[in-house]
């Protein structure tokens, strides 16, 4: 009978534990790192329109192995340039913010004035997102990204450019690793774009 009354304040505590834990627990965002790249070359006075479009075929970022590990995750995105990621408060992006602030960022880098309306003479930099996906495949995150940009003032002569880029990174524990791995590969592709070559070959000096 003692034991019967020990194995059932033993549960009563786990299943307490379990609803306290539960309560504690908070939903988060996804933080992604970008790092900026360094540009010699400046196209000081030109300027642009930039607009972003998601036509991804699933609108579903994470797979449902990756989404189990990021159960609580708000939807949101976080983009931080720090070595370490930030605590407190951040300010979060949808999916196309966090594409078009990590573009202007380049824009602006290379002297470029992103200007928020679009007139008759001002070039369009269009970003199309086709690809923004994280998976987890038996204990190795592999993250995709594509998109396509065209630059143009006119519809007549256009730049145009595709990047896209896959990685891999061992799970070791938690859901640290995922992000870092996309941070790493969103970094590599935004900072791959060509923007140069997409002003030359858009007839745009």
């Amino acid at each position: 009978m003692k034991q019967h009354k020990s194995n059932l304040e033993t549960l009563f505590l786990a299943a307490i534990i379990i609803l306290m834990l539960t309560a504690c627990a908070k939903p988060y965002h996804f933080y992604v790192k970008y790092d900026l790249a360094e540009s010699n070359v400046e196209l000081k006075g030109q300027k642009v329109f930039l607009k972003v479009l998601d036509e991804r075929g699933s609108v579903d970022f994470l797979s449902q192995k990756a989404r189990n590990e990021f159960d609580l995750w708000d939807g949101k995105y976080a983009l931080y340039h720090t070595p370490k990621k930030p605590k407190g408060d951040i300010e979060t992006y949808p999916l196309s913010g966090l594409i078009e602030t990590a573009i202007k960022m380049r824009l602006e880098n290379m002297g470029i004035t992103v200007v928020t309306e679009k007139m008759d003479d001002t070039p369009l930099f269009e970003v199309t997102l086709d690809k923004f996906f994280l998976d987890l495949k038996d204990r190795t995150w592999v993250s995709d990204i594509s998109y396509a940009v065209k630059l143009t003032l006119d519809n007549k002569k256009t730049g145009r450019e595709k990047v896209s880029g896959q990685a891999e990174r061992t799970k070791v524990m938690g859901r640290g690793a995922g992000e870092i791995l996309v941070g790493d590969i969103f970094t590599e592709s935004i900072n791959k774009l060509n923007i140069e070559k997409l002003f030359k070959n858009a007839g745009i000096e």
